[in-house]
């Protein structure tokens, strides 16, 4: 694993409107303050980063065909919807989608906090909404085709990883998957690499404190080893992984999967 950090996201610094802190984690209230930020500089989906929106979109369609296939595994009829879970929604623009892509899907979504559900709120019922940490705010008794955790992997340390991953498996159907779509693979790198990013690291650090280039400690990388060993412990089977076809991807945006079977 690797620590990394961020200035600003989706067009917007963060030291503009908050505290950055370069050594903790990013919690409620900074989303809450983000989104909050977001809503008040887009008024839709459509004018967000046009390269981001091309990453959801391509990441739709993957899990648009996961879905289908699971479908004719199940052998589900016309009127039986999939259903879905999709942890840390966020602004839910791959949500968005994903509905499109797929009209009949029941849709269920998650997220800590209502801070940046605006836009998808007219999109699906509210009892279908679960705000809180998962899976303690799931109701228990709905199963699912496909749960998916999309972009918010690289905040959750390995520990919590592993039993989140434990624990989303009672929800699912037989045969069901667990999907972790990822923007934040470790790429391999030798002992130069390393060196290299901790003298990085070090520098930025001093940057920060000296308040020329404020970022925050946005969460950590891992490697495809390390993705397969958190699905592995969890005690998924059947575990796929690579890359989201998203045509020609400029460097820096590639999605990474890794799919697991209860």
């Amino acid at each position: 694993m690797r620590r990394f950090y961020q200035e600003g996201w989706q067009g917007i610094q963060f030291s503009a409107f908050t505290h950055v802190s370069f050594f903790r984690l990013a919690g409620p209230k900074f989303y809450a303050t983000f989104y909050e930020e977001l809503f008040r500089r887009y008024n839709s989906w459509k004018e967000l980063p046009r390269q981001w929106r091309a990453v959801k979109e391509a990441s739709a369609r993957w899990m648009a065909a996961l879905l289908l296939r699971l479908r004719q595994e199940r052998a589900l009829r016309e009127e039986e919807p999939s259903r879905a879970l999709s942890i840390g929604c966020g602004v839910g623009y791959l949500e968005k989608c994903l509905l499109e892509y797929l009209p009949g899907l029941e849709l269920h979504l998650n997220d800590i906090s209502t801070a940046g559900l605006r836009w998808m709120r007219e999109r699906v019922p509210n009892e279908r909404i679960y705000i809180g940490m998962p899976p303690n705010c799931l109701p228990s008794a709905v199963r699912y085709d496909v749960i998916y955790i999309a972009n918010i992997d690289h905040v959750i340390p390995t520990r919590q990883f592993v039993r989140l991953l434990e624990e989303l498996r009672a929800q699912l159907l037989p045969g069901g998957r667990i999907v972790c779509l990822s923007s934040s693979l470790l790429k391999e790198e030798n002992a130069f690499g390393q060196a290299v990013n901790c003298f990085k690291i070090g520098l930025r650090a001093i940057l920060h404190l000296l308040g020329l280039r404020r970022q925050q400690f946005w969460g950590w990388r891992r490697s495809r080893e390390e993705y397969q060993d958190v699905f592995r412990q969890a005690g998924l089977i059947n575990v796929e992984d690579g890359l989201v076809d998203q045509g020609v991807a400029e460097e820096g945006f590639e999605t990474y999967f890794i799919c697991g079977e209860e």
